[in-house]
């Protein structure tokens, strides 16, 4: 039963990060770009919205998983109790 339930928690955990992730990208995208935007005073060129996608896309990778992985253990310990025994 144990080792059932740390698959269940890995898979559910990657799930939630990558159903989290691409909301999350945008977002992050967005504000980057219009903060820059207002900083400069002008609009963003590709040359600059590719290297913020590229700093965002790994901003949002890393926040996604780590609340994925941090909720669902808490949800996990809250219904299954301490999945270390």
């Amino acid at each position: 039963m144990e080792h059932t339930l740390v698959i269940w928690y890995g898979a559910t955990s990657f799930i939630l990060g990558v159903v989290l992730f691409f909301p999350m990208r945008k977002i992050i995208l967005a504000m980057s770009v219009n903060r820059l935007a207002r900083k400069e005073k002008r609009e963003v060129t590709a040359e600059e919205m590719a290297r913020i996608k590229k700093r965002v896309t790994v901003i949002a990778g890393l926040i996604a998983v780590t609340f994925a992985f941090l909720y669902n253990r808490f949800v996990m310990f809250k219904y299954f109790g301490d999945l270390q025994g």
